[in-house]
């Protein structure tokens, strides 16, 4: 009994084996998935680019993981929360982000889309005293 649930088992693992290289879902040469990175304008100019690293939703790392991200407005406007949500300077009055993917056998990342430049109100954010007195 123990040796024919052990052969049906590994008869099922070969034949999702199979099925997975030949959908494609096994590819070791797959392209890295692209990155959300990101960079800030304050007054001395426009800043580093950074990599978003909190704040992506699993909606958002399945958009980056796509060969070819479908970026709909839906999905621009998700990333842009996301980069919102990273720790600006409090001076900073604009943000730029893009999806990048770097080459594995390059050091150079290709622009897979590139944001326009986009106004953002000053980090400190006013609280309501309403909700922080029933918070408290």
């Amino acid at each position: 009994m123990v040796a024919a649930l052990q052969f049906v088992a590994i008869v099922a693992f070969l034949i999702w084996c199979l099925v997975s290289s030949l959908c494609g879902m096994l590819n070791p040469d797959e392209d890295a998935p692209a990155r959300l990175v990101w960079r800030e304008h304050g007054p001395a100019g426009w800043g580093k680019w950074r990599e978003v690293d909190v704040g992506l939703t699993a909606g958002d790392r399945r958009v980056l993981t796509q060969p070819e991200p479908v970026l709909d407005r839906a999905a621009r406007a998700a990333l842009l929360d996301a980069v919102r949500q990273q720790a600006r300077l409090p001076e900073s009055d604009a943000v730029q982000y893009a999806v990048v993917r770097l080459s594995p056998e390059s050091s150079h990342a290709e622009v897979v889309f590139a944001s326009d430049h986009v106004a953002v109100a000053s980090v400190s954010r006013s609280v309501d005293p309403s909700t922080e007195a029933r918070a408290t």
